[in-house]
Parts: C-alpha cells; sequence; structure tokens
C-alpha cells in the first residue's frame, strides 16, 4: 500500500524535541511536502497529549507528518490508531531511535523527497499501563540513565544516554525484579528489563534486536547480576545486538508482561517517564499505519 500522493497534510512538530530540531527542520520540510503535493497543515504542539489528540482528530488514510523525538511519535501513533491516520516520521528528537530502527532518513526533508519508495505497514503498538509506545519500555538502571541524560545541560546529541549511563552508574544498586511473561514468572536480580517493539533506545543501542513490528509479540531482555565493567560491556556489546549470547541475559517474548521490583522505580516508554512501578505492558497488534522502506528491517 503506497501513501495518499496529495491533499491536506498535517505536520506536528515538537519545538522541545532535540533541543529545538523540530523547529530548526520545520521550514524545509513543510516546503518539502509542498513540492510532493500535500498541503501541510503546520500544527506547533504544547504537549504529547496534544499530539495525540491532533493525530486522533485526523481523517483516516491522509497523511499526518510527525516530526519530534521517539516519545512524541508514540504519542501520535496513539491518535492514529483511532483514527486510521498513515504517520510518517520525521527525526526531530536527539536520538531518533525510532526512525533509525525503521529504516528512515535521518534528515526530515529528505525523508518527505523519497515519500514515493516509502509503503504502508501496519505496526504493533506497545502499551504501559495503558500508555502507547512503539520503541522500548524499560525500568531499572537504564532508566536512571534516562533521567540524567534528560536532564543534561548541554546538547550531546545521542551520547546524552552515554554521559546519562555514566552518571547513573555512581548510584545504582542492584535490585530484583519480579517478571510475568505471559503468565509464567521469574525474578531477576540485576541491572534492567527492557520490553521492546520496535527494539532500539539510547542512541543506538539494539537492546531488543531480534524484535519484529509485526508480529504481535514483544521481546523481553533482563540483564541479570554483572560487575559495572561487565554492565558497560553489555551495553557496548548492544550496538551490534550481540550481548543476548550472555549467559547473564535473559531472553523471551510474550503479549502481556508485569513487572515489579524490590525498590522504588519509574517505568520508560521511548524515553518518557510513564510513572512507577509496579507495570502491566500489553500489545495492540496491528495498530498503526506507518510509511516505510519496502526493506525496513523491523518487519517479519
Amino acid at each position: 500500500m503506497k501513501a495518499p500522493t496529495s491533499g491536506p497534510a498535517l505536520l506536528l512538530v515538537n519545538p522541545a524535541s532535540g533541543r529545538g530540531r523540530g523547529l530548526k527542520h520545520l521550514e524545509q520540510t513543510a516546503a518539502a511536502l509542498h513540492a510532493a503535493g500535500y498541503t501541510p497543515v503546520v500544527h506547533i504542539t504544547e504537549s504529547l497529549q496534544e499530539a495525540t489528540d491532533r493525530a486522533r482528530g485526523a481523517a483516516a488514510g491522509t497523511l499526518v507528518a510527525v516530526l519530534g523525538g521517539d516519545g512524541f511519535l508514540g504519542a501520535a501513533a496513539a491518535g492514529a490508531r483511532d483514527s486510521g491516520a498513515v504517520l510518517l516520521p520525521l527525526a526531530g528528537g536527539r536520538g531518533n531511535d525510532t526512525i533509525r530502527r525503521l529504516g528512515l532518513d535521518l534528515d526530515p526533508a529528505k525523508t518527505v523527497r523519497k515519500l514515493p519508495r516509502l509503503v504502508v505497514r501496519e505496526l504493533d503498538l506497545g502499551l504501559v499501563n495503558g500508555r502507547a509506545y512503539l520503541g522500548v519500555a524499560n525500568v531499572g538502571f537504564d532508566g536512571l540513565a534516562n533521567e540524567y541524560g534528560n536532564s543534561a545541560r548541554i546538547n550531546l546529541g545521542p551520547f546524552v544516554y552515554l554521559y546519562g549511563g555514566l552518571k547513573a552508574f555512581l548510584e545504582w544498586r542492584n535490585v530484583t525484579f519480579t517478571l510475568t511473561v505471559d503468565g509464567a514468572q521469574s525474578t531477576v536480580p540485576g541491572w534492567f528489563v527492557a520490553v521492546g517493539n520496535v527494539g532500539q533506545y539510547g542512541g543506538g543501542l539494539h537492546i531488543c534486536p531480534q524484535a519484529r513490528v509485526d508480529d504481535g509479540l514483544l521481546d523481553v531482555v533482563a540483564l541479570g547480576r554483572a560487575t559495572i565493567l561487565g554492565v558497560a560491556l553489555t551495553f557496548l556489546r548492544s550496538y551490534r545486538g550481540t550481548h543476548l549470547r550472555q549467559r547473564n541475559i535473559t531472553f523471551s517474548r510474550g503479549s502481556e508482561i508485569t513487572i515489579s521490583a524490590s525498590k522504588p522505580l519509574n517505568i520508560y516508554a521511548d524515553g518518557e517517564n510513564v510513572g512507577p512501578l509496579p507495570a502491566t505492558i500489553s500489545i495492540a497488534p496491528p495498530a498503526v499505519k506507518v510509511l516505510v522502506p519496502a526493506d525496513s528491517p523491523v518487519f517479519g
């Protein structure tokens, strides 16, 4: 299925994503949409909820271009799930992990110019306590690193997560997680639990390298006991997706996952703080129409 080739297009922009990256690329992106035969209606949002509401109000089958970060894209996907609009993800954040993993260009205007070569595919949508996400839900050490990365006062691009991780190392203590995956319960004393749909986060970490967005399942990856050096090596290996071979990594798949922990922790989805544990994570397949390259690597 191809994208709509002309007509109105809603261009949602998050002015806060990527320290203003969305606004920086707004003019060129809107011009590229015009040149492609669309009449873009630009809406600069004030919240993630507004992105959801605007995408929910779009007509079925119409184009909704989303210029922001991973969390913003997930929020728009929640609305498009209800409206049947077709999402065009555009890189306007710092890490842009979902866009990278889908195989789209990091230059928003180039992505628009490639529209004739993109196809519409239906993606599963993850839900954390009912809140939608596309990429990864995570809790543990990496969540703390995410908090520090988001609070960084300097623009480090994708390296902001490395900065956050180094700072979090100084404060983390092992925690015992209790996981239930489709009714099967286990305990993991360790560092983090990641539940992947697209499966990439942290500025290029393939934390769930085998994840597929059209299989109706979520990939669950947890890191057990490890030294600080071992944790660092795990994240370095995850850039290539080779960390699943480690003995202290547990891996499973399921459609409903619950997570609790032995100490108070927040759970994140696409980099956004969803709230404290316990959490229930589920899948809504297939939920969202998204424009991607025909050879996008996250489809089965």
